[in-house]
């Protein structure tokens, strides 16, 4: 069965239907998808009380991924998914790595955040391959400083789009950079390619305590409208 089948498959599931598809009463009027977005926050208390099926949850996470955007349809986003013991490993690795780069002090506080990521269930780690931007760039010269700042902006989406996935699932996440210390370490323990540059570490996992109420800035700060 294909990865676009299963996730057919998935997604005529009574849970995901309740999950991804449903108004709430009396919101007629209110797309779903935009109360998914405003669940979408940087939670970093998590816990690993995570109930959905491991393969349901990982499916929905390639889908997502393949419907973002990227420039000339050019799909220069690579993830890696990291679950359970992975997860921990991968975090002890970061823990490892900062305390040869940091003063004790600043050790201390990193190692209370780090002490968080691993309690969450499941880690995120995103990269943009080097060589599809570089293929690009020779295609379009003229352009070639442009496919950098695409790139990153393609990563962003790939991000917000799997945040945003978790959020809609109930669950939580919280995006970090210890990248570039921790850049050599990820490639040559996972047998990655050198051409995948890493941009941001995800965690995610069941919300043990929520965020803040978010503020926001004045609209007429934010917006402009022309008509």
């Amino acid at each position: 069965m294909t990865i676009l089948s299963k996730i057919g498959h998935v997604l005529t599931t009574e849970l995901s239907k309740d999950l991804l598809f449903k108004k709430k009463e009396n919101q007629a009027d209110e797309y779903q998808f935009l109360d998914d977005l405003r669940k979408r926050r940087s939670i970093y208390h998590l816990g690993k009380k995570v109930s959905y099926n491991q393969e349901q949850l990982i499916n929905l996470i390639k889908e997502t991924v393949y419907c973002c955007p990227s420039v000339l349809n050019c799909q220069s986003a690579r993830v890696v998914i990291l679950i359970q013991n992975s997860h921990e490993q991968f975090w002890k690795m970061v823990k490892d790595i900062q305390k040869q780069h940091l003063h004790e002090k600043a050790y201390e506080g990193i190692a209370i955040k780090i002490a968080e990521c691993t309690a969450a269930y499941g880690t995120i780690l995103f990269f943009e391959d080097l060589n599809v931007v570089k293929k690009l760039q020779k295609f379009r010269p003229l352009q070639a400083n442009d496919f950098e700042v695409w790139s990153e902006q393609s990563s962003g989406m790939v991000q917000f789009a799997v945040w945003s996935l978790l959020a809609s699932l109930d669950l939580g996440a919280a995006l970090h950079h210890y990248n570039p210390n921790i850049d050599t370490h990820v490639t040559e323990h996972y047998s990655l390619p050198q051409h995948w540059q890493l941009k941001a570490q995800m965690t995610f996992g069941s919300i043990v305590t929520p965020a803040d109420v978010k503020s926001y800035e004045d609209e007429n700060q934010v917006f402009r409208v022309f008509s």
